[in-house]
């Protein structure tokens, strides 16, 4: 594996960054090793994006990191939370009222399309290369991360080496994968496989073997000054800055959706706690490569607004696909 630095040019704000699109079919490519200082062995970064907002100093609409991971709070999540309270009232009330569905269904639609819209999005980024040796970052969503952690898991314990690795010798090899997106919005489906390669053995029978071919002498020897600083590809803002952005963006918000005046409603919602990093299983395995959960099971259901309009009001469900659904147009074009 390449030594590993910091990329600083993936830093600077103008770099025009290379953006491997997850698109309907087949979607091929390679992870690439962890980089950089901070990546403590992990080839990809979570993060939790705000879309939607404003910069305040640019007027541009832009995504801003939330500030969960660092502070384990954020004021648009805590919004959020609010927005899905002042929902469920309302709703509610409209029920009380004999209201029928569909007229609660057009009475709330701003609203709880606010809810999830406004609700961070979990992305999961990766550097990658695709067949063509090209660099880039590779952005999944949660199910499709989840496969891919766990055929590298599989791929550690099979072969005893790194999925990541840039080498493609017999003892020591990348492999490449197969992404795969199919249907749209709620549909939407994701799913991972390793590429397999079909060969003849000596006798003539046909087998598969893992797709373990090597990537460009190029990328190999310059590594180091192709691939992304994961922790630098958002800005972060702490908690207050966040709030400065939010609030500096409330006037638009209250503007296209009167119901999301909050005007004189408490808001204090308990902090997210960050579960607990686990270790890789210790054993005969030398690979270094960090694939444990880290901070990958957040629960972001709590944010989905309330569809059910049957008497009495029921809990909102989980729509944490539907959230990634509703997110993949941002996301991956």
């Amino acid at each position: 594996m390449a030594n590993i630095k910091i990329n600083l040019d993936s830093l600077k704000a103008r770099r025009e960054w290379k953006r491997h699109k997850v698109v309907d079919g087949h979607n091929v490519y390679r992870i690439l090793p962890p980089f950089g200082e901070s990546s403590n062995g992990y080839p990809y970064r979570k993060w939790q994006i705000c879309w939607g907002l404003k910069d305040p100093e640019t007027g541009r609409v832009r995504p801003f990191a939330s500030s969960l991971t660092s502070e384990k709070r954020c004021p648009v999540t805590e919004f959020v939370a609010e927005l899905k309270k002042k929902s469920e009232s309302l709703t509610a009330q409209l029920q009380a009222t004999g209201a029928s569905s569909e007229t609660i269904k057009d009475r709330m639609k701003a609203l709880n399309s606010l809810v999830s819209d406004m609700a961070p999005k979990t992305v999961y980024v990766y550097n990658a290369a695709n067949k063509a040796g090209e660099v880039g970052l590779l952005e999944l969503k949660a199910t499709a991360h989840k496969k891919m952690k766990a055929l590298m898991h599989e791929y550690v314990q099979m072969y005893n080496q790194d999925p990541t690795s840039l080498n493609s010798s017999d003892d020591d090899s990348g492999v490449w994968f197969d992404i795969t997106r199919t249907g749209q919005f709620r549909d939407t489906e994701y799913d991972v496989l390793k590429c397999q390669i079909r060969t003849k053995n000596a006798a003539g029978k046909i087998t598969f073997e893992d797709d373990r071919s090597p990537l460009p002498d190029s990328l190999v020897e310059n590594y180091e000054s192709q691939a992304y600083d994961l922790s630098g590809i958002y800005q972060q803002k702490s908690y207050d800055e966040l709030k400065e952005v939010l609030e500096a963006n409330m006037a638009d918000i209250i503007a296209a959706c009167p119901d999301a005046d909050l005007t004189g409603a408490a808001v204090a919602v308990s902090p997210v706690a960050k579960p607990t990093a686990s270790a890789l299983p210790k054993g005969k395995y030398t690979v270094n490569l960090n694939l444990s959960d880290d901070d990958d099971d957040i629960d972001e259901s709590k944010f989905a607004p309330p569809v059910s309009t049957k008497k009495p009001a029921a809990a909102a469900p989980a729509i944490d696909d539907d959230f990634m659904a509703q997110a993949d147009a941002i996301l991956n074009g």
